[in-house]
């Protein structure tokens, strides 16, 4: 039955999104299917997941599915209440780049009778993410209320996924639906480029000096704070998308 999750796959990795005919579903079109009983499905599935997420960078309007190469965010706030940091941080017309060179290294599927778990490590060597910001922050002693534009760029990005599902039948097809989903990213660098932290250029240059020096303290306080904001986002989308993946599609038929 671990054959089941191939589907899940084709989401994490940017099934999120992916889209093979303009039709209702997608079809497998000319993919090699995976082995139903194959002992080694999830390196079936790598390969299927590093030839989809290229290709399928600009979705497809017809299944409201849109592009995710770059990833438009138009609009997204955070709260933060940990350590000397505590307020809010929103951000708009964001643009991400580079999920499109995302790698899958590894894919592992357990499957319970309709019960799935999916675990998948992939890396992107460079993604770059800009946009618009606000913010009402105290930290310490300090009000600041910044403002202003953003330009992030993250290094040899490592991400282990795990997710949680369940196999449904819909349409005489199966289908896979997400419950939760635990995204833990890894960089090995940070460029932060930001302006209108404080009213004086001076001190906004030291800002993100200091930023560029202690991102690893930083985002060791971001990271937690955020993901409640990001990840039902992450989710909701992948569930969207695999309304329209039929598990079938993607596994060979009995001999």
């Amino acid at each position: 039955m671990q054959y089941i999750a191939v589907l899940a796959i084709c989401l994490l990795a940017n099934a999120p999104r992916a889209v093979l005919a303009a039709s209702k579903y997608i079809t497998d079109e000319d993919l090699a299917k995976c082995p139903k009983d194959a002992a080694q499905v999830g390196d079936c599935i790598k390969i299927l997941m590093n030839e989809l997420i290229p290709r399928m960078r600009l979705g497809d309007p017809e299944l409201n599915i849109e592009p995710y190469d770059p990833l438009v965010i138009n609009r997204l706030s955070f709260l933060y209440s940990t350590g000397p940091i505590d307020g809010k941080i929103s951000v708009k017309n964001v643009k991400i780049y580079g999920f499109a060179e995302h790698k899958v290294d590894k894919v592992n599927i357990k499957v319970n009778g309709d019960k799935v778990k999916v675990r998948v490590l992939s890396n992107v060597d460079k993604i770059n993410m800009l946009g618009e910001y606000k913010g009402e922050l105290n930290v310490n002693s300090l009000q600041l209320k910044p403002k202003g534009f953003f330009n992030v760029t993250l290094f040899d990005t490592a991400f282990r996924v795990i997710a949680n599902g369940d196999i449904y039948t819909k349409d005489d097809f199966r289908y896979l639906h997400l419950n939760d989903i635990e995204i833990e990213p890894k960089i090995r660098d940070i460029i932060v480029k930001a302006n209108g932290i404080f009213p004086d250029p001076e001190l906004d240059e030291l800002a993100v000096n200091i930023a560029n020096s202690y991102w690893r303290d930083i985002y060791a306080i971001v990271l937690p704070e955020t993901r409640p904001a990001w990840a039902p986002v992450v989710l909701r989308q992948i569930n969207q998308a695999l309304l329209h993946v039929p598990i079938d599609q993607f596994i060979q038929p009995s001999q």
